[in-house]
C-alpha cells in the first residue's frame, strides 16, 4: 500500500516518524492513508485498511467530522482494554488536493483531570458555536494562508451558498470563481494588518468586510477574522427610517395645524423653535384687529403669515387684498391706495377709481414692503390708522372704511427712522405687534419637511413621481439658501422638471449648492488675510476628513464617498492625527 502515502511521506518530516505519540490520517471514504510507527505499534493501524477495523469510535468521529466541516472538540478513544487516548481532529490537503483528515492521539490525562478538563473544553467550544452562529453579521474564519475554515450560517445566507461549498477553500480559489471580487482575509494575512473594504457578490450586491488577523503569543499569525455585512441591507433600513421619519414629519405638522386653529395652508412647515414661535404669535393676534408688522428677509414667507391671520381671524369671509408697494410707481402709489376721484389727473378714468383700501371694506390689507411708500403717502396711511377714514386724490370727502392693516419689510425701519426716510409715528402705529419669520438658515430643522414638501408638490403638478437621495437630501440641507424658501421652492421646481430619472441624485443640483456642500465652509466666509493658501486649503481638507470619518466610521467608506483610494484616506488621515 505504499502509493497510498507517497503524497504524504514528502509532507511529513522524519521527525513524525519519531513521535511517540500515534499520528494517521485517513481520506474521505474512511481509508487509512497515512500512519507513523507509534500508530502501528500502538494502534495496529496500518495503510489501506479502513479505519473502522481498528478503531470504531474513532472512524465514527472522523466521519461525523468530515460531514460537518467544523471543528470537533478533543474525546477519548480506547482500543480494548489499552490506555485510553485523546482524539484530536484536522483537516490536510494533500499536494493533489486530496482533503484528509488528520488524527492526532496523545494519551489521555487522568480521569478525574480529563473528565473535568474536556467538561470546560467542552462547554466553552459550545459557548463560542453560539455566539458565532448567533451573529446577525457574516463571520468567516480563515487560517493563516487564508484558507476557510469556519463559515457561520448569516454568512451563509449572505452569499446563499452552504457553508460545505466554503470550508477549506483558499480565498485566491474563491476570487477566481466570482464568488467575490477581492477578499479582506486574503490581504489581512498578507498585510498583518486589519483591512476593510467593499466588496462586489455577484448578483450585484455589495457588502463592507472587515477582516482582523489574530496572532498567537509568539506573534505568530493564526487565524484571520472576517465580519461582513450586506449593504442593501443598510439601504433598506435606512428607507423604512426616512419612511419612519417621514410619518413623524407628518405627525408634527398636522399637531401644529391642530395649535394654529387647523389651518389649511400645508405651506407652512414649522419644527424649528423660533418658527414655531412665530406661528403662535400670528394664531394669537388672528382674533385682534390690531395693525402687525411681519419682519424678516426677503422670500422668508411674510406673506404666508399675513394669510395665516386672515385665515383664522373674523374677516376670514371678507377679502385679503395684497399690495406690493415697491411695485407701484411713487406717481401712482396714493390713487392706487386711497382711490381717485374724476378728472384727478391726466388719465384718469372718468367715473373715478377706488382704492385698494375701499376694495378690502371689511377685510384684511396687507402692506408688502411698506417701507418703499413715500412719505406723502405715509402721511395718508397714518391718518387712516388713526381715524379709519381715506380721502380720495382729486376729492375733499373722506370716506369710513373697516380695514385691518398688516404691514411686512425686510428693510430695517427703525434705521430708516433715523434716516429720515420713514415716518416714526407711522412706524410706531404699524409696530403694535411685531412677528419676526426667521430666514430658512435659522430654521435648520425645517429644511427636510420644506424640501420633501415642495418636491412632492411640483412632482405632483408635473405628474411625474420623483424621489431623492440620502446624498442629495445632505446636499440641499447644508446650503444656506440666500434667497429662503422662495430660493428653495425655485430649486425644488427646478429638480422635478430637469431630472432625467426618477430618482434626483447629487449630480443634478445646482453648481452653486454642490460647491457649498464640497466646500464643507459656510457661504459667507471671510478670508483671514493671516492665512495662506496652503493653509487655508489644509483646513478645508481636514474638516471634511473628520466629517466623512464621523458619518462613515471606516476607511473604505470615507474612501468610496470622497472618491479617492483607501491608501490616500489612510495617509492623510495619519496626517492630520485622526486615526
Amino acid at each position: 500500500m505504499q502509493y497510498l502515502v507517497d503524497d504524504l511521506d514528502s509532507l511529513a518530516p522524519t521527525f513524525l516518524k519519531a513521535l511517540s505519540v500515534p499520528l494517521l490520517a485517513c481520506d474521505v471514504q474512511g481509508r487509512i492513508v497515512y500512519t507513523n510507527p507509534a500508530a502501528e505499534s500502538q494502534l495496529n493501524a496500518e495503510v489501506g485498511v479502513m479505519l473502522a477495523e481498528p478503531l470504531p469510535k474513532l472512524a465514527e468521529a472522523v466521519g461525523s467530522f468530515s460531514r460537518s466541516a467544523r471543528p470537533s472538540p478533543p474525546m477519548t478513544i480506547t482500543r480494548g482494554t489499552g490506555a485510553p487516548y485523546l482524539a484530536l481532529l484536522s483537516t490536510v490537503k494533500s499536494a493533489e488536493g486530496q482533503t484528509l483528515t488528520l488524527c492526532l492521539l496523545p494519551p489521555a490525562p487522568s480521569p478525574p483531570e480529563s473528565d473535568q478538563r474536556m467538561q470546560d473544553f467542552e462547554a466553552l467550544t459550545l459557548e463560542l458555536h453560539a455566539i458565532i452562529d448567533s451573529s446577525s453579521d457574516g463571520l468567516f474564519v480563515c487560517d493563516a494562508g487564508a484558507n476557510v475554515i469556519r463559515v457561520n450560517p448569516a454568512s451563509e445566507r449572505i452569499h446563499q451558498r452552504p457553508a460545505a461549498e466554503m470550508v477549506g477553500r483558499n480565498m485566491r480559489d474563491l476570487i477566481e470563481e466570482g464568488f467575490i471580487d477581492r477578499s479582506a482575509a486574503l490581504d489581512a494575512s498578507i498585510e498583518k494588518k486589519s483591512v476593510s473594504q467593499l466588496q462586489n457578490l455577484p448578483g450585484g450586491g455589495k457588502l463592507i468586510s472587515v477582516a482582523t488577523p489574530v496572532f498567537d503569543h509568539s506573534g505568530e499569525l493564526i487565524r484571520v477574522v472576517v465580519s461582513e455585512r450586506d449593504i442593501s441591507e443598510i439601504d433598506q433600513l435606512q428607507r423604512e427610517l426616512e419612511n419612519q421619519e417621514a410619518i413623524k414629519d407628518q405627525f408634527r405638522h398636522q399637531m401644529l395645524e391642530m395649535q394654529q386653529a387647523e389651518l389649511e395652508s400645508r405651506r407652512i412647515i414649522a419644527r424649528s423653535q423660533n418658527m414655531i414661535k412665530a406661528l403662535r404669535q400670528a394664531t394669537k393676534v388672528a382674533s385682534a384687529d390690531s395693525s402687525v408688522l411681519i419682519l424678516g428677509e426677503s422670500g422668508v414667507g411674510k406673506g404666508v403669515v399675513a394669510d395665516m391671520i386672515h385665515h383664522n381671524s373674523r374677516r376670514s369671509g371678507h377679502p385679503l387684498i395684497k399690495i406690493n408697494c415697491g411695485a407701484i410707481p411713487e406717481s401712482l402709489i396714493e390713487a392706487e391706495l386711497f382711490g381717485y376721484e374724476k378728472g384727478a389727473f391726466t388719465g384718469a378714468s372718468p367715473g373715478g377709481k377706488p382704492g385698494q383700501f375701499e376694495l378690502a371694506n371689511e377685510g384684511v390689507l396687507f402692506l408688502d414692503e411698506v417701507a418703499e411708500l413715500p412719505l406723502s403717502a405715509q402721511v395718508k396711511l397714518l391718518r387712516f390708522l388713526e381715524d379709519g377714514q381715506i380721502t380720495r386724490l382729486g376729492s375733499t370727502d373722506q370716506r369710513k372704511v373697516d380695514v385691518r392693516v398688516l404691514a411686512a419689510t425686510h428693510r430695517d425701519l427703525e434705521e430708516m427712522v433715523e434716516q429720515g426716510t420713514f415716518r416714526l409715528d407711522l412706524y410706531y402705529r404699524l409696530n403694535v405687534i411685531p412677528i419676526h419669520v426667521p430666514a430658512v438658515r435659522e430654521r435648520r430643522d425645517c429644511l427636510v419637511p420644506l424640501i420633501r414638501y415642495y418636491i412632492d408638490h411640483f412632482a405632483a403638478i408635473n405628474r411625474t413621481p420623483k424621489r431623492l437621495t440620502r446624498a442629495t437630501i445632505d446636499a440641499l440641507a447644508g446650503y444656506s439658501y440666500p434667497g429662503n424658501v422662495r430660493e428653495l421652492m425655485n430649486i425644488c421646481e427646478r429638480l422635478v422638471v430637469m431630472s432625467e430619472t426618477e430618482l434626483i441624485d447629487v449630480a443634478d443640483l445646482p453648481a452653486q449648492i454642490i460647491g457649498s456642500s464640497q466646500s464643507g465652509m459656510p457661504d459667507d466666509l471671510e478670508w483671514p488675510e493671516s492665512i495662506s493658501l496652503q493653509e487655508a486649503l489644509e483646513t478645508v481638507e481636514r474638516n471634511l476628513l473628520i466629517r466623512a470619518r464621523d458619518r462613515y466610521r471606516n476607511q473604505a467608506g470615507i474612501a468610496e464617498a470622497l472618491g479617492v483610494n483607501q491608501s490616500t484616506i489612510a495617509r492623510k488621515l495619519k496626517r492630520y492625527n485622526l486615526t
